[in-house]
């Protein structure tokens, strides 16, 4: 209007005078808001805890700035206009958390347990090409990545397979056909016709009518098949997805499979991780997840013993694999004889997948939407003995279940965002099947139909800062305050349990891995209520409903004391233990660790041991201020310091946030 009277008014160059002066004006509004205070930081990488919110992707990075560009304007386009009111103000306060925020405006779902057998079986496409079904073992590997690869980038999380040794059974068996045949042509032996059915690596009277052939194609197949597991490890650790940010966020689970095929499956990866990475340094990815089943390989005489033995070797260097444990009672009970695709199967940090009440069964196809987590510490606070010295136990389970309901209000407003995308907006997830059924919508079809057996799960973090804001003490300090922790997990799972049937979704409760969020929500509450001793005089939460992580305590007591809530969390939970000395050494001790979590009921359990590496001289184990092989001193960069960040593998000095950072130099070991 102004800018309209003045040339009317003949005032041109007045005009334009005040029009470069509001734009001016309007930049310097600009700068001052808090989307330019981040687009600066994202430039210049001056907050460590935005640049390292997630260790799988390097911030730094141009790939990695742009990713941040989008997901930083993309976070806030939803907080301003597609959250609604009540879930903004819980979210923006603190009070609960939405994960992976930045995907909410595309309505793109979480993670996914990959049907990797029929995608093999019957080829597939990744848009710009078809690929047929393989004729070998180690082709199958490489597709395996590529198909790991191509999922990632129809989701914001984690893609794994349930039951990889039996999936990938079947192609060592064509491996050992076509190197049989090649070792007849080789020995000239005359015209000898045998039936392609009969040249299974398992059939004994083949090895026995024809002792050279075979062993020459059974040590060309056992070479093919370990190039295979070699290349898939050292693919997973290089290839790129989401326009080079980051690798796939992959998880592999495997270890059930007892025929002789599905063993050398079994035997390579396990040598594979074991061998390294070109440098022999230690491969991030794939998680890896050993199931561990009575009859199958839990004891002596088992089939698969030697390889739950090998397991372990692999885990001491590798701190790989974690391990599933099939026999928990809670677990078993989905497994239908048979059916591979029914045992339980774990993927990324924790997230578990079974029941569904649409009545799919089996895991693959599947997977979680979303997840959003409470703030326990704040409620703690606010109705406990750490601020005014008054407990008030009925205020505290009244507004968590308020928290709660906000946080299903809010994964169901996501849900129906999720809803009504197009099959074509997630491209080769819904035309290949990689969901189950996905390949029966047309382009345009909306897919809530087919989502709604994925689930839909609210974790929950520091449980035992909440306890000493409640009461004074944690859950590993006192019997009785762990039986009002156990309630408090208790009471979440059972209102779960009843929104799953008012809303008619497989509603879950979820032990929150809280990589980000740890120090978030710390930081936040420090600043409202100030440094609370035990609660918010640390720069993080604890995870879940762990034992604090510098509470003294022995491995199995602290198996003891979280066993109980693996039950509860049906979306996912972990047991982490801290181990001591040299645990190369040590595989006994290992071993006693593990099977004393499998016959405790712990379901998903994972043990955490340095991984240093020297640069210089390729020395692994652990390494001080200096390199004890080749004696040089510490600079930033010649260590190569591997941790466990939540239940996958990082880089600790270069991909850690701070309060990540702070949480590992505060782990106490766990003596046995």
């Amino acid at each position: 209007m102004v800018e309209e009277e003045l040339i009317k008014a003949g005032n041109i160059e007045v005009s334009r005078e005040y029009i470069f002066y509001r734009r001016k004006r309007n930049e310097e509004r600009y700068r001052k808001t808090k989307l330019a205070q981040i687009g600066r930081d994202i430039i210049y990488t001056s907050d460590p805890n935005l640049i390292y919110e997630n260790a799988n992707l390097n911030g730094e990075s141009f790939a990695g700035k742009m990713s941040k560009f989008g997901s930083e304007f993309s976070k806030w386009y939803s907080n301003l206009f597609l959250l609604p009111e009540r879930i903004r103000k819980a979210f923006n306060n603190g009070d609960i958390h939405i994960h992976d925020f930045d995907y909410f405006s595309v309505g793109a779902h979480n993670c996914t347990f990959v049907p990797i057998e029929k995608l093999l079986a019957r080829g597939f496409s990744t848009g710009n090409g078809s690929v047929r079904t393989p004729n070998s073992a180690s082709t199958a590997m490489d597709l395996t990545a590529i198909i790991f690869q191509s999922q990632q980038n129809s989701q914001f999380g984690g893609v794994a397979s349930a039951t990889l040794d039996w999936d990938l059974a079947p192609y060592v068996n064509k491996t050992f056909a076509k190197k049989f045949k090649k070792s007849i042509e080789y020995f000239s032996l005359g015209d000898i016709t045998i039936n392609d059915n009969e040249l299974k690596i398992s059939n004994m009277k083949l090895k026995e009518q024809y002792p050279d052939w075979y062993y020459f194609a059974f040590k060309e197949t056992i070479d093919d098949v370990y190039q295979g597991a070699e290349s898939f490890i050292h693919n997973l650790n290089t290839m790129s997805s989401r326009a080079g940010g980051q690798i796939p966020f992959t998880s592999i689970n495997y270890g059930t499979c007892t025929s002789m095929e599905g063993r050398i499956i079994i035997n390579a990866l396990l040598s594979a991780t074991m061998a390294g990475l070109g440098n022999k340094e230690t491969p991030l990815f794939p998680i890896q997840i050993f199931k561990i089943k009575e009859g199958v390989n839990k004891n002596p005489g088992d089939p698969n013993y030697d390889l739950y033995l090998k397991a372990l070797e692999c885990f001491s260097k590798r701190m790989y694999p974690n391990f599933l444990n099939l026999d928990a009672s809670y677990n078993k009970k989905f497994y239908i004889e048979g059916n591979p695709d029914t045992e339980v199967a774990s993927m990324g940090c924790r997230t578990r997948i079974m029941s569904d009440r649409h009545g799919w069964k089996g895991v693959s196809g599947r997977g979680n939407l979303s997840f959003t987590t409470i703030n326990l510490p704040r409620v703690g606070i606010k109705h406990g003995i750490c601020l005014s010295g008054k407990l008030d136990e009925e205020g505290f389970f009244k507004e968590l279940e308020e928290d709660a309901n906000i946080c299903v209000e809010a994964m169901m407003e996501r849900f129906k965002w999720q809803s009504i995308q197009k099959a074509k907006f997630s491209d080769f997830m819904m035309r290949e099947g990689v969901w189950r059924n996905g390949e029966t919508l047309k382009p345009d079809d909306s897919v809530g139909e087919l989502l709604k057996h994925g689930t839909l799960s609210v974790g929950f973090i520091g449980l035992a800062e909440c306890l000493t804001a409640l009461y004074g003490k944690h859950h590993g300090e006192d019997r009785d305050i762990w039986d009002k922790g156990y309630k408090i997990i208790k009471f979440l799972r059972e209102f779960y349990d009843r929104k799953s049937n008012e809303h008619d979704m497989n509603i879950t409760l979820f032990s929150t891995p809280a990589e980000g969020i740890s120090g978030k929500f710390t930081h936040m509450d420090r600043n409202i209520y100030g440094k609370i001793p035990g609660v918010t005089d640390k720069e993080y939460y604890t995870n879940s409903f762990h034992i604090p992580t510098q509470f003294v305590i022995t491995a199995f007591e602290k198996i003891n004391k979280e066993a109980p809530f693996h039950e509860l969390c049906n979306a996912g939970p972990i047991t982490t233990i801290e181990l001591e000395g040299n645990v190369r050494e040590n595989l006994k001790g290992i071993k006693k660790i593990v099977d004393y979590a499998m016959n405790s009921e712990v379901s998903y359990f994972a043990m955490n041991h340095n991984i240093d590496r020297c640069t210089k001289c390729g020395y692994e184990g652990i390494i001080g201020e200096t390199c004890p092989n080749c004696g040089i001193k510490e600079t930033p960069g010649i260590f190569k310091r591997i941790r466990r960040i939540t239940g996958y593998l990082g880089e600790f000095d270069t991909r850690f946030n701070p309060a990540k950072k702070s949480e590992v130099k505060d782990r106490i070991k766990h003596s046995v």
